[in-house]
């Protein structure tokens, strides 16, 4: 299901960015570009984060960013941003080097793909290896094995 979701041109690598705002708005980005999400699903992410705190930080150098499908989401997509440098996304929460961001266009087609994705994030080794990657064709494999 990943790799119908999952697209080379979603993926990123960074070295490093200022704060986790910097952060949202880079994974965000190649689902603008791609017309999945509107531009403002960047600013609605932040919101959210602002009022709830940040509930897509899963785990220790994990997030799944994500807004509600009215939000701005135009189509169902995946972004994967791996970041050099890790952001906190609050002041005792973890850091996060891998934020997989999530444009769910309702709220039950996406659900398949977040099945894949929860196995090959609960899995510390392939989490690793797709943070240490070297390039954004090496991440989209791991993914899509």
């Amino acid at each position: 299901m990943i790799e119908n979701l999952l697209k080379l041109e979603n993926i990123q690598i960074s070295e490093k960015l200022e704060n986790w705002e910097k952060a949202i708005e880079l994974a965000v980005r190649p689902l603008v570009i791609g017309n999945y999400v509107e531009e403002r699903y960047i600013q609605e992410i932040i919101k959210n984060t602002e009022k709830f705190g940040p509930y897509y930080v899963l785990a220790p150098e994990i997030a799944m960013p994500h807004a509600r499908p009215e939000q701005g989401v135009l189509e169902k997509q995946i972004a994967v941003t791996v970041l050099r440098t890790p952001v906190k996304f609050s002041e005792d929460g973890y850091q996060v080097r891998l934020l997989i961001t999530l444009a769910a266009s309702d709220n039950e087609s996406h659900l398949e793909a977040l099945k894949d994705l929860s196995q090959i994030i609960s899995d510390e080794e392939i989490v690793e290896k797709i943070i240490h990657a070297n390039t954004t064709e090496e991440i989209l494999g791991i993914f899509c094995q």
